[in-house]
């Protein structure tokens, strides 16, 4: 371990999240009810082998997956989705919550009752495939669930009797009542009660809205665990009509329950809390190819994401492809760019939201459609969507339309956004023209906001020359008034609203290039590189970064993992998240630290994946209706992002010494080009409080063989900006070699495994896993500068000292 090189970029380690293998609904979503708002919005999975404008044809299905027994439900709302997504106008007896939002009008006939069997069932999130039939509501008895519903009486009088109930129709939560009762048809007359059968849970509440419409809410408590499904008995003794929407069910323990600006979408919280463990600096949503679409119109469109969620347009997913049962994947928008940022806050990770360029997903196999930037719906869509975005996320309340939406929504104070995403896994000449024109009229009025720039799908650097030629023009720029003279830019302008004008002066040298001056991490612009590689290929790519100019265009590693997709290896359940895949990503993540001051943020995707809905093989964290089960790719992702100082130190590999001829049960095949990786961190006072120093040394053998290594720490205890010593002869030396202090703190961290080793997690129950972890610590003695370490074969090994 050598001398101090340069600072850690503060943002290196932090998470992708995108809504695909149910991550968002059906996962973080802790709405438990599968198309809670009857506004479901489904890709026809039928189409996909069609060519043009037959290809890529959605549903709207506003009733899937809901089940009415002996009772009727038509759709109804002012609106619904035509066959291309289009927004077709329809009649409806009386208002919606929102002019975007259907809901189910219910007839139940007389005499209905719990012998005649008149209900409404709601399964919840199976992933559909071989469990579409499944329950999927997770029940832990005494554990409190909330319920709440959009009620609107219609004709008649009828309870609704709400609980969850088995797979037999045993009840695993209370009971909750609501009465209503039309009266005469007037509003004015229209009653809507509840109450819940167990005097030990909160009372029920019943608030008024507009149109007719009651808000119901109540808390069931767990009297049995298991997988459930919603039961609402419709008890009645004459025919009745009433209005459903919006119904929730959701453990009453989740993430900022109680907090008011949690008020809107709600998140499971042992899904966050695993997010929270890794550390992250960052959060990117909302993907991820979810951000382009897969044809005009299927883009993410994040106004449609905010606001009340009644008021949410939704989306069929681009991953519904992908998914065991292809025409069951929506965004229904619980989980919203509101929520996101909220999230962020909660965190403590910087928020990096990525827009559509105006550009349809490129990926091979999709239709890529690009929109002219010379037309007025690039302009005022595309364009102006991203200085909105900024306005929701910075603006003053008072002067701010989109900032008032914020406060509206609960956070009057700013989320302090300072980057942003220009489209994902993009390229080309009219990417890179649409991101100009982009990146100039957020630059003309935000000079500090720091823009990413895809460089595409693939990590070659023949696919990728193009943006990392343009991205180094734009660093090449000068920057300020003087740069650009009297010449207004008006390109990116035309069309814009009048409130965008540009701040300070700041403008590009030649009508195009305008970097970000003073960006957060000192970067006129950042690439976002790519990569669904070997093993192998990730630990050749250790030094890929060794050799990149140093020259004002960082390094974003926005998604990666060791699944050999790009090298045509098969996709199967038995080799993703394997031991060997996360050692691999181990050596590569060694050279991202080493060069952490190009290489400015990483991130692994995909983040989540529902056990059973899995479209994508190889997530970092796996989840069912109840638990939880992280990858071996997380733990090694959790210790790295654990173990990492303010500051970079240099490291020296001499010569790998084996030890011994130790290995793996199985056949093993990992062909690397070398064994042994490093890197090496630290902290001092001036860095970080509490501490005398730090240092982290990590160490990945992806050999079959254990390595007996000798670590030499003395020069690594100096500071980054430290003088050496100047003392002359045996004092210099003496000086020189300096180790710990007396009483240093020895820790070391091992994770061990076997390559083909893998957690795993079924439909129900726990997961398992057999990565083996050992933490172990002792003290030093004074000025020991030398540790001897054996490194285990396929083994991730941390040291840590302290002072």
């Amino acid at each position: 371990m050598g001398d101090a090189t340069h600072p850690v970029s503060d943002r290196l380690y932090g998470v992708f999240f995108e809504d695909i293998n149910l991550s968002a609904d059906g996962g973080l979503n802790a709405n438990m009810v599968n198309n809670y708002s009857f506004d479901g919005v489904y890709l026809d999975h039928h189409t996909l082998r069609l060519a043009g404008g037959e290809r890529w044809r959605t549903q709207a299905d506003p009733l899937r997956f809901w089940r009415f027994e002996g009772c009727a439900a038509t759709s109804c709302g002012s609106e619904i989705r035509g066959e291309h997504g289009q927004r077709v106008p329809t009649d409806c007896p009386a208002p919606p919550l929102h002019r975007h939002s259907r809901y189910a009008r219910v007839s139940v006939p007389a005499g209905a009752n719990a012998a005649t069997a008149a209900r409404i069932e709601n399964l919840g999130y199976n992933g559909g495939g071989a469990y579409a039939g499944r329950c999927a509501m997770a029940v832990q008895p005494g554990r409190l669930y909330e319920f709440a519903a959009w009620v609107r009486p219609v004709t008649g009088e009828a309870t609704l009797r709400v609980c969850v109930v088995d797979r037999y129709g045993l009840p695993l939560t209370d009971v909750g009542d609501i009465r209503c009762d039309a009266g005469s048809g007037r509003d004015a007359d229209a009653r809507v009660d509840a109450r819940v059968d167990a005097s030990s849970v909160a009372d029920a509440r019943v608030t008024k809205g507009t149109g007719g419409w009651r808000h119901v809410r109540f808390t069931l408590r767990g009297v049995g665990g298991d997988y459930g499904k919603l039961r609402i008995d419709i008890v009645n003794g004459a025919a009745c009509e009433f209005d459903l929407d919006c119904v929730e069910l959701m453990d009453a323990e989740y993430w900022g329950a109680g907090d008011p600006k949690w008020r809107h979408g709600k998140l499971r919280r042992d899904m966050v809390e695993s997010i929270a463990a890794l550390k992250p600096a960052f959060l990117r949503f909302p993907g991820g190819c979810i951000v382009e679409g897969v044809t005009p119109g299927n883009e993410y469109r994040w106004k449609d994401t905010v606001g009340a969620l009644a008021a949410r347009r939704q989306q069929y997913s681009i991953w519904a492809f992908k998914t065991p049962d292809g025409s069951s994947y929506s965004q229904s928008y619980q989980i919203g760019f509101y929520e996101y940022f909220c999230l962020c806050e909660d965190l403590g990770a910087k928020p990096l939201p990525t827009l559509f360029a105006g550009i349809a997903c490129q990926s091979p196999g999709r239709d890529p459609r690009h929109m002219p930037t010379d037309a007025r719906a690039f302009r005022s869509n595309v364009v102006q969507d991203y200085l909105d975005l900024i306005e929701f996320a910075n603006g003053d309340p008072d002067t701010s339309a989109w900032a008032a939406v914020r406060r509206d929504m609960g956070h009057p104070e700013p989320f302090g956004l300072d980057m942003v995403g220009v489209g994902n896994e993009n390229f080309g000449p009219d990417y890179l023209e649409k991101f100009d024109i982009i990146s100039r009229a957020i630059h003309e009025r935000y000079p500090d906001m720091l823009c990413v720039m895809s460089a595409g799908l693939f990590p070659f650097k023949p696919t990728m020359r193009r943006s990392w030629e343009h991205a180094r023009r734009i660093a090449d720029q000068p920057t300020g008034p003087a740069a650009s003279g009297s010449a207004r830019i008006a390109t990116a302008q035309e069309g814009l609203a009048d409130d965008v004008a540009p701040r300070d002066g700041h403008r590009g040298c030649d009508g195009g290039l305008l970097p970000a001056i003073g960006s957060a991490t000192g970067d006129a612009v950042i690439v976002d590189e790519h990569s669904y590689h070997s093993p192998e290929w990730f630990i050749a790519q250790a030094t890929r970064f060794d050799g990149y100019p140093r020259d004002g265009a960082g390094v974003y590693f926005g998604e990666y993992s060791a699944n050999g997709y790009f090298a045509g290896q098969p996709q199967k359940p038995e080799t993703a998240n394997t031991w060997r895949t996360a050692l691999a990503e181990a050596a590569f993540l060694t050279g991202c630290e080493r060069n952490s001051d190009v290489v400015r943020m990483t991130s692994y995707a995909p983040l989540f994946a529902h056990a059973t809905a899995k479209g994508w093989e190889q997530n970092l964290i796996e989840f069912n209706a109840s638990h939880m089960m992280p990858s071996v790719n997380y733990e090694m992702a959790r210790l790295f992002a654990g173990r990492l100082g303010a500051t970079a130190y240099a490291c020296e590999v001499g010569d790998v010494v084996g030890g011994g001829d130790e290995r793996p049960s199985g056949p093993v095949d990992m062909r690397p080009q070398r064994d042994l990786f490093v890197s090496a961190t630290g902290d001092d006072p001036s860095a970080r409080e509490g501490t005398t120093f730090v240092r982290y040394i990590k160490m990945v053998n992806t050999g079959a063989r254990s390595i007996n290594a000798t670590l030499d720490v003395s020069r690594g205890l100096r500071a980054l900006g430290a003088k050496p010593a100047t003392a002359e002869g045996d004092d210099a030396e003496r000086n020189a070699a300096t180790g710990p202090t007396r009483g240093t703190l020895l820790e070391i961290d091992v994770l061990h495994a076997d390559p083909g080793d893998r957690n795993t997690l079924g439909y129900e129950g726990e997961g398992h896993g057999l990565l083996s972890h050992t933490h172990h610590e002792s003290r030093l003695a004074a000025n020991a500068g030398k540790l001897a370490v054996s490194l285990r074969p396929y083994s991730v090994t941390v040291v840590t000292l302290r002072g």
